[in-house]
């Protein structure tokens, strides 16, 4: 009778460590609404509708056409190859994967996609995650710097380092020689 006790409360412990073990992110995460980095024009239009309108613009230095579909849903896509690099939603009806949604802990976020890199972003802090299929795709979730509970959620193949992480609207370069005006990682007007 002890053994069957001991090992009843044996299975039970391994149970309860079993719980505790967070998950890391897995390649379906990196995705919104069925839309994937690396997706058409015509996919995006398949999954999400039509957008409400669109501009051509630099993001992180490369030129992309900015797909809005409400003041808290964008897709960017490649100027190039007219494929998805960036997804940022900021909706607070969303509800991604594993059921985290706007508002979710740090506690939350680590259940759901395992130990993030932070990192800090034009003032911003990020729980950065990489898509273990492929290494360029990001999935960063945007905290809140006081109570850290999530603000938004970017799906990027875009690089995030350094000066190449500004959004710039227009070409720095441009013929006038004016500057772009120039955006932090959240949308933000810096100047």
């Amino acid at each position: 009778m002890k053994k069957l006790t001991g090992a009843v409360v044996f299975c039970l412990w391994c149970m309860l460590l079993m719980t505790e073990i967070s998950l890391a992110a897995v390649p379906e995460d990196f995705s919104f609404k069925g839309l994937r980095l690396g997706d058409s024009v015509e996919q995006m239009v398949e999954r999400l509708g039509e957008p409400d309108f669109d501009t051509e613009m630099y993001l992180r230095g490369v030129p992309v056409i900015r797909y809005t579909y409400s003041a808290d849903q964008r897709v960017y896509v490649s100027a190039a190859d007219k494929r998805v690099v960036e997804i940022f939603c900021k909706s607070k009806q969303y509800v991604g994967p594993h059921g985290v949604c706007y508002g979710a802990t740090r506690a939350g976020l680590t259940r759901a996609f395992g130990q993030s890199e932070h990192k800090r972003l034009a003032g911003n802090i990020y729980y950065m995650y990489y898509n273990p299929a492929n290494g360029q795709e990001k999935m960063l979730l945007e905290m809140e710097p006081e109570k850290y509970y999530l603000l938004s959620w970017t799906y990027t193949s875009l690089n995030v380092d350094g000066e190449d992480a500004i959004i710039v609207t227009t070409n720095p370069e441009n013929s006038e020689g004016s500057k772009g005006k120039r955006f932090n990682y959240g949308g933000i007007p810096t100047e």
